[in-house]
Parts: C-alpha cells; structure tokens; sequence
C-alpha cells in the first residue's frame, strides 16, 4: 500500500516537472504565432496607405516613412494590446510596452530599402521588421527558476518582409 503511495506521488512530481516545460514550450510558440501575424498585418495595413501617391501613377512604389511608420505602429498596437512609448521620435526603432502586463517591452526595428527592378524599371521599395522583446514566462516553475537568478533569459522574436511594388 505505502509502495503505491510513493509511487503515486513520484509520478504525480515527475509529471509537473515534465508537463510545465512542455506547456511552456507550446505557450511560446502560440507567442510566436501571435507575434508574426500581428507584424504582418500592421505591414499590410500600412502598406497601401503609405506609398507616395504622385509615383504610382508612374508605377514606382515608394514609401513614405513618416506615413508607413505611423500605420504600423497604429495597427501593431491594436493587434498587441500595446502602445507606443516613442511615437515619432524615430522611424527606424519602435519601442512598445504591453497595456495589460503580459509582455515585457517590445523594441521593432523598420530597414526601409529601395531598388530599381531591372526588369520593369520600376522603383521597388523592401520594409524589413524585426520584433524582439525577453520572453515572459507563464507557468509559475519557470518564473520562480528566472526569480532565483537561474539563466532562463528566452528572446521572443520575430522577423517579416515586406515588398512594396505596382503592377499595370
């Protein structure tokens, strides 16, 4: 009977202590997910409404970056839940702070690039994003583990592209 017990109860330890990891593992990539859809659309909503008007006439897709930058961060931070803390201070880095506590800070980094296409001979213009932010745990193993000082630091990360040009 006793040798039941203890076996039950090793059983029951070993399944927290294996079960959290892998809840946690599944939780990040659910993070992940999130985190690229949100990036891809906040670059689609920008996308058609920051190109320069007077060059898609002559089918050159060039963006204007104040517009795009200002569409981003308006359409990342509805998807986040999150807001903005240096609204037009820079076009390149975007820093972002959770609303609700779940995420740590956000830092998304726009490359903005232009390039003739050979073929077309039209202008082209390629947005790169770049979301980072440290990953905050959820199961409470792991956040007592990060507490105690144990190296847990886990970035959440997530890069997109975004190609910008008219066709005929």
């Amino acid at each position: 009977m006793m040798k039941n017990v203890a076996i039950g109860i090793l059983v029951v330890f070993l399944a927290v202590v294996l079960l959290q990891p892998i809840a946690e593992i599944a939780n990040l990539t659910k993070e992940k997910v999130l985190l690229g859809t949100a990036l891809t659309n906040a670059a689609r909503s920008a996308r058609d409404r920051s190109l320069e008007y007077e060059l898609m006439r002559n089918l050159d897709a060039k963006v204007d970056r104040e517009k795009f930058v200002g569409y981003f961060t308006e359409s990342f931070e509805d998807a986040m839940n999150f807001t903005c803390t240096n609204k037009g201070q820079s076009e390149d880095t975007l820093r972002f702070v959770s609303n609700d506590g779940r995420y740590n800070e956000f830092i998304v980094e726009l490359d903005f690039t232009e390039e003739d296409d050979l073929e077309t001979e039209q202008l082209v213009s390629k947005v790169e994003m770049t979301a980072t932010t440290e990953y905050k745990f959820k199961t409470k193993y792991l956040q007592l583990a990060e507490e105690a000082g144990k190296d847990t630091a886990t970035k959440l990360t997530s890069k997109r592209s975004l190609i910008l040009d008219v066709k005929n």
